[in-house]
Formats: C-alpha cells, structure tokens, sequence
C-alpha cells in the first residue's frame, strides 16, 4: 500500500488530482478528519436505525458548529500543503483515487494509516463530536489492536505505533473518546486556534517523527 499511496499521489488517479513532489517522497503523513461520510449502512446491525442510531463523522450542525464541511475540507487541504510545502508527503484520503467499490472508506483509513509515517487526526468545532470521538476510536481500534492493548485503559500497553500518531482539536471539542485517546492510547492530543497553528503543530509532530526514525527508537518505514 505504501507504494501505491507514493505513485498515485504524484499523478491523476480517478476522481484526485496529481500533488507536486515533495523532498521526502518517502516520509507518508496521512491527514484524517470530518470530510468524507462512511458506508454506514455498511457498519450498522441490520435491525439499526440509521437517523438514531448512526451518529455520522460527516452530521454538520450549522447552529453549534463552527465549520461546515467545505470549510473543514479547506482546512485540511490547506494543512495539507502546508506539510508538503514543508517537505513531507502529506495526503488525504481523497488524493489517492482508490474506488469506493474497491475498498470501503473505512478500511482505506486502517490501510492507510498503517502505511504511514505519521497519521494526524484533525477534529475541528463541527458540531457533532460524538460522530468524530467515534471514528478516532474505531481507526485506532483497528491500527493498534494487539494483545497488549486487552482489558482495561489502566492495564494496557500501547504498541510502539502509537507513538505515530497524533490527534490536533479545536479547544471548544469535547468527547469522551478523545480523552480517551491518550489515557488508553497514549497518543499525543494537542489543540490548534487556527489553520496556522494547526500547520505548525503538525510539522513538529512530524520533525519529531523523522527524528526518531532517523536517530531514536522507531524503525524506517522507506
């Protein structure tokens, strides 16, 4: 997968568009975040209702939320191009131009994550926070389920790719999941104010990546 991720992103593959290259074609950052709906007739018990029992990753709420979904997009593409501009190869789920009908979105996410450097969840203030905890949980679930991580928060043992990945909110965000994140997880949780600080907090984390693969403990990837 991490080939075909590196090939597609630097040409038009279906529905994406080629990416400029980038120094550290190999250094993967992979951007998730509330723009793209799930199957979720896909993932729900066949007696689920889908209007209350699905809260989706994509439900803007324009009266609490403070982005609706073309913003949230734009934010990610511009943190996007901010990291590339920086060097890494940063992308997003819909840069690489695999069909739905080939692999469903929420395995592209786990597959996509796996290949990567470094994943980077970016939850802005969208209303439905619930959808977003929801979707971080299950991703990492999937990415990190070992024997270790088995039985309660307090007795867990997060892998070493835990150490991959970071979640960036807004202050205003607020989910039980994403306080999760770091008590079961041990990833890294930071918050952003705005799309500059979002840009900057991402390139640190990935600084620190490289330099732990480079001269600590994390193994290659290239």
């Amino acid at each position: 997968m991490r080939q075909r991720i590196i090939d597609n992103l630097s040409r038009a593959v279906g529905d994406s568009e080629a990416l400029a290259p980038v120094q550290r074609e190999q250094f993967l950052v992979y951007l998730m975040g509330p723009y793209r709906t799930f199957d979720v007739d896909a993932l729900l018990p066949a007696d689920a209702d889908v209007e209350t029992d699905a809260p989706s990753f994509a439900t803007w709420d324009e009266t609490s939320g403070e982005y609706a979904e073309d913003e949230v997009l734009r934010l990610l593409q511009e943190t996007r191009d901010c990291l590339r501009d920086r060097g890494f190869n940063a992308f997003l789920a819909i840069d690489v131009g695999i069909p739905l009908d080939e692999m469903d979105a929420a395995t592209q996410s786990i597959a996509f994550a796996q290949a990567s450097n470094a994943t980077i969840f970016i939850a802005p203030q969208v209303g439905d926070n619930l959808g977003v905890g929801i979707e971080i949980g299950s991703v990492l679930e999937d990415l990190l389920s070992t024997a270790g991580m088995q039985g309660p928060a307090s007795d867990a043992t997060p892998p070493t790719r835990t150490r991959r990945v970071m979640v960036a909110t807004e202050p205003s965000v607020r989910s039980a999941m994403l306080g999760a994140v770091h008590t079961r997880w041990d990833a890294s949780v930071r918050t952003f104010t705005d799309a500059a600080d979002c840009c900057r907090l991402c390139a640190q984390f990935c600084t620190h990546i490289q330099n732990e693969e480079l001269y600590g403990s994390l193994d290659r990837l290239d």
